[in-house]
C-alpha cells in the first residue's frame, strides 16, 4: 500500500534554484510493513522461523539475512499477485524479525515455539512445570525478586522492543539494516508547447528544455562527502518510527528527526553540493514525437522523464522518477478550422456565381489546390465535402476525415450606374417587384392603410439607429416635445 508523504520540503534544498516549470507535485512511498500487536490468549509460535527462511540453526547473521531478501523479492505483495504470497511474506517477516535479534533467537532456540505467542510476543509462562509448578521456575529466581534474572536477558525490554515496532526488525540500535523496502516516487513535470495547425494534424518532432531535480552529481545521490557514512538516528535508534502512549495504547509514527529512514548524515559529512539531500536541480532536454491527429489540450506522457524523489540513495530504498507530461497547445489557422476528424473552411463566392454557377479552387491544408464545380442556384451556407482531405483517424495518415467547404455567398453592391441600371434589369426580368428601382414614379405594388396590409413604413437605418438618435427619442418622450412641436406648428 502506498502512502503519501510530506517527509521532504523543497524549500530544504538549499542549493536549488526555483523552478520555471513543472505542476503539482507528489511523492508516495511504501508503508513500512509492520506487525500490529493484538492481545490474545497465550498460543504458542505456530511456525518455525528456520524453515520457514530455509535456513540451518546453525546460520549465521549473513547466511539468515541474504535468505530472507531473497524471499522478500520473491513474495513481496507488490510482486507477487499469488493468494497466499501476502501471508508468506508475513511469515517471512516475523521469522526474520525473530532470528535478527540475538536475544529472541536465543530465547527461541533453548525453549523453541513456546518461548513467544501466535503474535510473536515473548510468552512469559515459557518452560513452566520445571519447578514444581512455578511459572517462573525455569528461569531461576533471584534474591532480588526478579523472577527473570539468571536469563541473561531483560524480559521487560524484550516486551518493549516488540511493541515499539521491533528494533531487531530494523536492525537499528543493534548494527542492522531495514528488513523493508520503502518505494519512493518522483514528481511529475508538466510543459505547455505551442504547435503550428498543420503540425497537429500531420505530426512533428519538438524539444523539450526544462529543469528536473535528479541525483547530485557530486555524491551520486547519497548526499555523503567521499569516504563519508551515514549514521543511525539517535531518535529512533534506526526504526524509522516514534511510539506514543496514549489512554493505555502504543501508537506507532514516522519518526520526525530521520523521516522514516532510520538513518541521518551529520552536517559534517554532507555534500558540500547537495548538503545532504542527495539531489539538485538539472537543466534536462527531451525531443518528443507529436503523433498526426492530436487535438488542443492533448497530454503526452514520456515515462520516467520527471524529477527524482527527494531523499538520498540506500540500499533499502527502491527510488523511481516521476514522469514529463507535455501538454499540446495549437495555435489557430486563418483559413482551416477543425470540426472532431473533419477541417472546415468558408469560401465566399460571388451572388451571380450562386445563381449562374460555375467553378471555384479551394485550398487544403496538404498544400494542393482543389477546383470545385458549382451548380447554377447553389444556396447560402451550403456544404460541399471533399473526402480524405482531413484529420489523420486513430493517428493514421492513410485514414483521414474530409474537408467540408462551406459555401459563403456574398451579395453585389452596385458601385456605378452601369452596374445599378443592369441589377434593375434583371430585377424586371425576374418580376422582383420588391426591389428599388431609379424610376421616381417607382412604389410597392400593394395597397396601404387596409386592414392587413401595410400601416406603417420604416427606413432600414431606423431600424438600427445610433446611440444618440435613442437618447433623443426617450428624451423626446419624457419632456412631450413632440406635442409641443404639435401645438406650435397650428398656431
Amino acid at each position: 500500500m502506498r502512502i503519501p508523504t510530506t517527509a521532504f520540503i523543497r524549500t530544504n534544498l538549499h542549493a536549488l534554484k526555483p523552478r520555471t516549470v513543472g505542476l503539482s507535485r507528489t511523492c508516495r512511498v511504501h508503508k513500512p510493513i509492520t506487525r500490529s500487536f493484538h492481545s490474545s490468549r497465550v498460543i504458542s509460535l505456530d511456525f518455525d522461523p528456520y524453515k520457514t527462511l530455509g535456513v540451518e540453526k546453525s546460520a549465521d547473521d549473513k547466511q539468515i539475512k541474504k535468505a530472507y531478501y531473497d524471499l522478500v523479492k520473491k513474495f513481496h505483495p507488490d510482486v507477487n499477485k499469488e493468494k497466499d504470497a501476502e501471508k508468506k511474506f508475513h511469515k517471512i517477516q516475523e521469522s526474520y524479525e525473530l532470528l535478527r535479534d540475538k536475544e529472541k533467537r536465543a530465547q527461541y532456540d533453548r525453549f523453541g515455539a513456546s518461548a513467544f505467542d501466535a503474535n510473536g510476543n515473548a510468552n512469559p509462562y515459557a518452560g513452566q512445570g520445571a519447578q514444581g509448578g512455578n511459572p517462573f521456575g525455569g528461569f531461576g529466581g533471584s534474591a532480588q525478586g526478579n523472577p527473570f534474572a539468571g536469563m541473561g536477558f531483560d524480559f521487560e525490554d524484550l516486551f518493549r522492543e516488540a511493541f515499539a515496532g521491533g528494533r531487531g526488525a530494523s536492525g537499528g540500535g543493534r548494527g542492522g539494516g531495514r528488513t523493508y523496502v520503502m518505494e519512493h516516487v518522483g514528481d511529475n513535470i508538466e510543459v505547455l508547447k505551442s504547435i503550428p495547425f498543420k503540425d497537429s494534424i500531420f505530426g512533428t518532432k519538438v524539444t523539450i528544455n526544462y529543469k528536473a531535480v535528479d541525483a547530485c552529481t557530486s555524491c551520486s545521490g547519497s548526499g555523503l562527502k567521499s569516504g563519508a557514512k551515514k549514521k543511525t538516528c539517535p531518535t529512533c535508534h534506526g526504526t524509522g518510527q516514534t511510539t506514543h502512549i496514549m489512554g493505555g495504547f502504543h501508537m506507532a509514527s514516522t519518526c520526525p528527526t530521520c523521516q522514516g529512514s532510520g538513518v541521518e548524515i551529520a552536517k559534517e559529512d554532507e555534500c558540500g553540493t547537495c548538503h545532504g539531500h542527495g539531489v539538485q536541480e538539472i537543466p534536462k532536454s527531451q525531443t518528443v514525437d507529436i503523433p498526426p491527429g492530436v487535438s488542443d489540450g492533448t497530454r503526452i506522457r514520456i515515462p520516467g522523464a520527471g524529477d527524482s524523489p527527494l531523499v538520498t540513495k540506500d540500499a533499502y530504498n527502491k527510488l523511481v522518477k516521476g514522469d514529463l507530461i507535455l501538454r499540446i497547445n495549437v495555435q489557430k489557422d486563418p483559413v482551416f478550422k477543425r470540426n472532431k476528424n473533419d477541417l472546415v473552411i468558408d469560401q465566399d463566392i460571388l451572388m451571380t456565381t450562386a445563381a449562374l454557377g460555375g467553378e471555384i479552387v479551394v485550398p487544403t491544408l496538404d498544400g494542393q489546390q482543389i477546383k470545385l464545380k458549382i451548380r447554377p442556384g447553389v444556396q447560402n451556407g451550403r456544404k460541399l465535402t471533399i473526402p480524405e482531405k482531413g484529420v489523420p483517424i486513430n493517428r493514421n495518415l492513410k485514414n483521414r476525415g474530409n474537408l467540408e467547404v462551406v459555401l459563403n455567398v456574398k451579395t453585389l453592391v452596385p458601385e456605378t450606374p452601369t452596374q445599378k441600371a443592369l441589377l434593375e434589369a434583371l430585377a424586371d426580368t425576374f418580376n422582383d417587384k420588391n426591389a428599388k428601382r431609379t424610376d421616381a414614379d417607382w412604389s410597392l405594388d400593394v395597397e396601404e392603410g387596409k386592414d392587413g396590409q401595410i400601416n406603417e413604413t420604416y427606413d432600414e437605418n431606423d431600424l438600427h439607429p445610433s446611440k444618440l438618435r435613442r437618447i433623443g427619442k426617450v428624451l423626446g418622450k419624457f419632456f412631450n416635445l413632440d406635442q409641443n412641436c404639435d401645438k406650435d406648428s397650428k398656431k
